[in-house]
């Protein structure tokens, strides 16, 4: 019993590692998408177009916005206020050159990565918890409190963030900038409750999703990003 036990302590941390996204491993146009991804559009704008394909020896998601805007959700259910590690790569094939980081006329990323992100609305300000109710009502009963969004600007150096130019509960944060280099595979990785602590002030209840997209429909312009090998995995204590 002694030895059954050290191997499960062992095998503790492992288990905690475990990627909480599920590979991607079918889609258009072959089949439909490996539950539980599915396909996130915004309303009235035209949805992006997303594909899976062989690249470089592994399956990748491919985004091509043109005019458009769209990505690839996978819902979540974790505890906010553990220590999750987010990591995954991405290449781009162009520049959005009329893209403007953090402005409406502007609000184009060649490639994002959004967190969603659950909070109490009694943390939120009075005029963002109306807002949000508003918008829950009208639109989408499951839109989060607060979402981080990881893009690739073509002008913000890496580190730049602010609010999004349409509501204070997405904070933007850069992390490839205009001396990226194109059509090449870059590695992300990132401690989401350091960053939502860092954008929000605490600890998030809950991780709803995560999605992967790229939009052009504010500059009218068109990219082609791809993003491999995501992984959500709990740090071990």
């Amino acid at each position: 019993m002694r030895g059954l036990l050290i191997a499960l302590l062992a095998l503790a941390p492992l288990a905690q590692a475990e990627n909480q996204l599920t590979p991607w491993t079918s889609g258009p146009p072959t089949g439909e998408w490996s539950a539980p991804w599915r396909e996130a559009n915004i309303p009235k704008l035209k949805p992006s177009t997303r594909t899976l394909q062989e690249q470089d020896d592994q399956l990748v998601l491919r985004i091509e916005a043109d005019s458009a805007a769209g990505g690839l959700l996978h819902p979540l259910d974790l505890p906010g206020d553990k220590a999750w590690q987010l990591s995954w790569q991405w290449r781009t094939e162009q520049k959005l050159q009329q893209a403007r980081f953090a402005t409406r006329a502007g609000d184009d990323y060649a490639a994002r990565v959004y967190v969603l992100l659950d909070y109490p609305l009694d943390s939120l300000s009075f005029f963002t918890r109306q807002k949000l109710r508003l918008a829950r009502a009208f639109f989408d009963p499951d839109l989060p409190a607060a979402t981080l969004s990881y893009v690739w600007d073509n002008r913000a150096a890496p580190g730049t963030h602010a609010r999004s130019a349409y509501t204070e509960t997405v904070e933007m944060r850069v992390l490839r900038g205009p001396e990226a280099a194109l059509g090449q595979w870059l590695t992300e990785s990132r401690d989401l409750r350091a960053d939502a602590i860092a954008a929000f002030g605490s600890a998030p209840r809950k991780i709803l999703g995560v999605v992967f997209a790229a939009d052009s429909d504010n500059t009218g312009e068109s990219v082609t990003s791809y993003f491999a090998a995501p992984q959500l995995r709990r740090e071990a204590p």
